[in-house]
């Protein structure tokens, strides 16, 4: 008996008890825990950057209470239970690129949004978190490795995306849908013979797409990054002042809510896709580590549940999904600091936006569906 009273006491034990219940309802309570405090953080860096705006902060937590709520439905999911639904989910995100083409939202210069009677958003949000995911769960629709028609089917349905995605127009988003696709398509095997032919495919049709594919303003960002001082006031504008308010924040930051670069508007788009510039400016070096530290720590946690998964479908799924939002992350960061054209990507689970946070969670609601609850 002795030897079964450690184990009785687990059982009975209502500490135990109360924290096993916990980790069934959040599967990973670390990793929940610090996308709070991102998305807490973003809340307090998104009021300052938006001058103060009551009303965006109340929206964004509207979205982020959403976002929660789908996360924590999606996290109970047991993944056999939604793969068929995945691997179809591709023609409904190719829908709503094809409808907001034919009818998107008044009010906009583009055609990127679509109105839903009190609220609107972008297709192209929706298709980079259902894209990787439909070519994954038909990559991963055996127990074979896929053929060699498989790496075809996929490449060509996620450059559809891409292309219908580039026509709205929005060739930067187009360019991320495309790669998010590829990543899980070269995550589960895709051959390097095929990998080298796509390097040279694309480096043979570099010239034609350079003149014919990419509009006047898009090349004139290529051209501005090479040369930012050859227009200050004009196309240079944007990195200019955003690399300015970098530079000024030094090691702690002019303090919060005392960025003259952010609070004066020079930073253009500063609650959106140059908050990172804010962030460097009102809170320094400091509070640049503290946001890398838990975006870190964010992406350790999701390769740890990858590194753990059963099957091929959830370590592809959960690491393709990984390595997007690394992906998102390095993109604005580079794109603030002047290494990249500016291309419109939020910063994720801080800039302003909707759509962005919602998928962001549900991505991280797939992610801890495949988590055991076992920690």
């Amino acid at each position: 008996m002795s030897r079964r009273a450690p184990l009785d006491y687990e059982i009975n034990n209502p500490l135990t008890n109360s924290s096993n219940s916990l980790y069934k309802i959040f599967k990973d309570i670390p990793l929940f825990f610090a996308l709070s405090l991102i998305l807490s953080f973003g809340l307090f860096m998104l009021y300052s950057a938006s001058g103060q705006s009551i009303a965006m902060v109340s929206r964004q937590l509207i979205y982020i209470i959403a976002g929660l709520f789908l996360m924590l439905l999606v996290a109970q999911l047991k993944p056999e239970s939604y793969k068929n639904v995945l691997m179809n989910s591709y023609w409904f995100g190719l829908f709503l690129l094809v409808y907001v083409l034919i009818n998107p939202a008044e009010g906009y210069a583009t055609n990127r949004w679509i109105d839903v009677w009190f609220f609107n958003f972008q297709p192209s949000e929706i298709i980079r978190l259902l894209l990787p995911l439909s070519l994954v769960a038909y990559l991963c629709r055996k127990d074979s490795r896929p053929k060699i028609h498989d790496w075809f089917i996929t490449s060509i349905a996620a450059f559809i995306c891409f292309y219908l995605v580039a026509r709205q127009p929005d060739l930067g988003t187009g360019l991320i849908v495309f790669t998010s696709g590829l990543i899980p398509i070269f995550l589960a095997g895709l051959p390097y013979k095929i990998i080298f032919g796509y390097l040279a495919g694309l480096a043979i049709a570099a010239p034609y797409l350079w003149s014919n594919l990419l509009l006047e303003y898009q090349r004139q960002r290529v051209l501005t990054l090479i040369n930012p001082e050859a227009d200050p006031l004009g196309t240079g504008w944007n990195i200019n002042q955003s690399q300015t308010a970098i530079g000024s924040g030094g090691l702690t930051g002019k303090g919060y809510l005392s960025g003259t670069q952010s609070q004066l508007d020079f930073i253009p788009e500063s609650h959106s896709d140059f908050i990172f510039s804010v962030i460097a400016e009102e809170l320094g070096l400091i509070g640049i580590l503290t946001m890398f530290f838990l975006y870190g720590f964010i992406i350790w946690r999701v390769f740890k549940i990858s590194y753990k998964s059963e099957t091929n479908f959830e370590r592809i799924t959960c690491s393709s999904l990984g390595f997007i939002f690394l992906l998102f992350i390095l993109i604005n960061v580079l794109m603030v600091i002047g290494i990249i054209p500016v291309v419109g990507v939020p910063l994720p689970l801080i800039s302003q936006g909707g759509t962005s946070i919602v998928v962001h969670l549900l991505a991280f609601g797939v992610i801890l569906s495949m988590k055991n609850t076992v920690r």
